[in-house]
């Protein structure tokens, strides 16, 4: 297993296109020669995101936008074009967004009222049926 690399991490498990960004971000560091910390000390993110990033774990960053961060600061510390990068990190978050959810849950989701309109609701109603009284 390659330093870095989580073993969880597999073919098939996460998109495809996270899987050639991280790979990307890695062989790129690898080819310069710095260890994860090296890197870590140049771009001032954490040890851990930057495994989660070269495993293709973008979601362990946090929101996608943290892992768009990440990405692009180590793209750039490693000279290497962060566009393509970003663009499969997007696409990757939205790939899983589109098909985490079946049909079914999200309508599911949708006839369940929001629980603090449903608390307003019945708040109102009880105090329109204490002055009415």
């Amino acid at each position: 297993m390659k330093q870095g690399m989580l073993p969880e991490n597999g073919p098939g498990l996460w998109p495809e296109r996270w899987t050639e960004a991280a790979a990307a971000l890695r062989d790129r560091r690898e080819a310069l020669g710095w260890s994860l910390e090296q890197l870590a000390d140049r771009t001032c993110i954490g040890r851990n995101h930057l495994i989660a990033l070269e495993s293709a774990r973008f979601d362990r960053c946090g929101a996608p936008i943290y892992a768009i961060g990440f990405a692009r600061s180590v793209a750039r510390a490693i000279d290497l074009a962060e566009a393509p990068i970003l663009v499969a990190i997007r696409d990757g978050h939205a790939e899983r967004q589109h098909g985490a959810a079946p049909a079914a849950a999200s309508a599911r989701r949708r006839r369940i009222p929001n629980l603090g309109i449903a608390s307003t609701a019945a708040r109102l109603a009880a105090l329109l049926s204490d002055g009415r009284a």
